[in-house]
């Protein structure tokens, strides 16, 4: 980096990017969230065309919704009797309905299918301004439809927190 330059996405973005598929379970999204200790992944589901990315915080709002609508509405089911209601009224009824609607939903059921992106020659005081701006801790970084790296929040952090001589060793 030339003095006086400022850096860009290309300078802190991570190459080695792990994804998931959007026909990805729900609770395999999970345990990979776990695994990978990172709080969202970028969605690709061929080649390295960027599909959408999911976050902790989008299998969160579905519980949210999926909660509401079990409080909400009840079950009915007919038999040789006719159709019968079936209130759920305790929070252990509605939690059971809710984990068994989350258990068969995709990542696709949650996804966000068009997300913000950056290239790798922005700014990373454009980018800066867009995790503050929209509230976001991670961006996909494209070159056209592909997918070809991702720079997050503790990216940020870490060009900060390191020093400078360090800041040139990208993982």
């Amino acid at each position: 980096m030339v003095s006086g330059e400022e850096l860009r996405v290309a300078d802190v973005m991570q190459t080695k990017v792990r994804t998931v598929r959007s026909g990805t379970s729900l609770p395999d999204f999970e345990q990979m969230l776990l695994e990978f200790g990172v709080g969202g992944l970028p969605v690709v589901d061929e080649g390295r065309q960027l599909a959408g990315i999911v976050s902790r915080s989008d299998v969160l709002k579905a519980i949210c919704s999926e909660r509401v609508m079990a409080q909400t509405f009840s079950d009915f089911y007919r038999d040789s009797a006719g159709f019968h209601e079936v209130k759920l009224e305790t929070f252990s009824e509605i939690a059971d309905r809710v984990g068994e609607r989350i258990e068969g939903l995709c990542v696709k059921d949650v996804m966000v299918r068009k997300p913000r992106t950056v290239t790798a020659g922005q700014l990373i005081s454009e980018l800066a301004r867009e995790f503050v701006n929209e509230r976001i801790h991670r961006l996909p970084v494209v070159e056209g439809a592909d997918l070809v790296g991702i720079v997050t929040t503790m990216d940020l952090v870490k060009l900060i927190a390191l020093p400078a001589n360090a800041r040139m060793l990208r993982q």
